[in-house]
C-alpha cells in the first residue's frame, strides 16, 4: 500500500500528527512496509464517520418520513414526467439556485418525490431544509411571539434546499405572509427550493392576505422555476379503495 494514498486518508479524518509521525517511522524504518491493513481500518472509519456525517443531516432537515426514487411506481401514472424529476434528481439545479415545482392533484407522488430529492442532496453533502407551509406559518408565529425569529431564519437561509410542502393548503395572516415573502426574497442567490402544491397557480394570491406581496411571491417562484405537473389518480386512494374492496369480500 502506497505511503501517500494512506498519508490522504489519515488527512481526510484531521489527524495530521499521525501523518507527520508515520512518515517518519517510514523513514527510520528503512525497510518496506505493509500498510495495507491499516489503510483498511482508515478507510472504514473514513466511511464510519461520513455516514455519521450524513445521518445528521437527514435528522436536522426533519423529513417526515424517509424517500427514495427507487421506489415510486412510475407505472401508476404515467403521465408524470420522470424525466423532468431524474434530472431534478442530479441536484444540479442546486448549485444555480433554482426553484423546482410540484403541481398537481392530492397523492401522486409529488411529496414522495421532493423528500427523496432532498434525502439525495443530503447525502451529497447538502444542509436542507424541510418542512410544510402549516408548520412553518406556525414557527414564523411562535418566533415571532418568543422573539427568536432571527435564529429561526438563519438556520433556513443556511440552508442549501428547501423544501415547502402543501403550498397553498393554509392561508397566511399578513405578518406571516410578509416574513415569507422575506424568506424567499433572500433565498433567491443562496438556495435552491422545491415546493409542491395541490392547488391550481391561479389561486395562489389567496394564500396571501395582500396581493401585491403574493403577485410579487410568485414572480420570485417563477423566475428559475422547473416545472413538474403530475396529473393522475391518488396512489393514496387507490389504496384505501382496495382495502375497501377487500373488506368487501369479506
Amino acid at each position: 500500500m502506497n505511503l501517500e494514498t494512506v498519508k490522504g486518508q489519515f488527512k481526510k479524518l484531521k489527524m495530521f500528527s499521525s501523518s507527520k509521525e508515520l512518515e517518519e517511522i517510514v523513514f527510520k524504518n528503512k525497510k518496506a512496509i505493509d500498510l495495507t491493513w491499516l489503510s483498511e481500518v482508515l478507510e472504514a472509519e473514513i466511511d464510519f464517520r461520513n455516514e455519521a456525517s450524513v445521518q445528521r443531516r437527514i435528522i436536522n432537515a426533519q423529513f417526515p418520513e424517509q424517500r427514495n426514487l427507487e421506489q415510486f411506481n412510475w407505472n401508476f401514472n404515467p403521465k408524470i414526467p420522470k424525466e423532468n424529476i431524474k434530472e431534478l434528481s442530479t441536484l444540479k439545479f442546486i448549485e444555480k439556485n433554482e426553484i423546482g415545482l410540484f403541481l398537481g392533484n392530492p397523492g401522486t407522488g409529488k411529496t414522495h418525490c421532493a423528500i427523496a430529492i432532498g434525502m439525495l442532496a443530503a447525502r451529497y453533502g447538502y444542509k436542507v431544509y424541510c418542512t410544510s407551509v402549516k408548520r412553518l406559518s406556525k414557527k414564523i408565529m411562535m418566533a415571532k411571539k418568543e422573539n427568536t425569529l432571527d435564529s429561526l431564519f438563519k438556520k433556513i437561509l443556511t440552508s442549501k434546499l428547501w423544501i415547502l410542502d402543501d403550498w397553498g393548503v393554509v392561508s397566511m395572516s399578513r405578518d406571516v405572509s410578509e416574513e415569507i415573502f422575506d424568506l424567499f426574497d433572500r433565498r433567491k442567490h443562496n438556495s435552491a427550493m422545491l415546493l409542491t402544491s395541490n392547488r391550481d397557480v391561479e389561486e395562489w394570491p389567496q394564500v396571501f392576505s395582500d396581493p401585491v406581496l403574493a403577485n410579487a411571491a410568485i414572480d420570485r417562484m417563477f423566475e428559475t422555476a422547473n416545472i413538474c405537473i403530475f396529473e393522475g389518480e391518488s396512489y393514496r386512494m387507490k389504496g384505501r379503495i382496495l382495502m375497501k374492496d377487500f373488506d368487501k369480500e369479506i
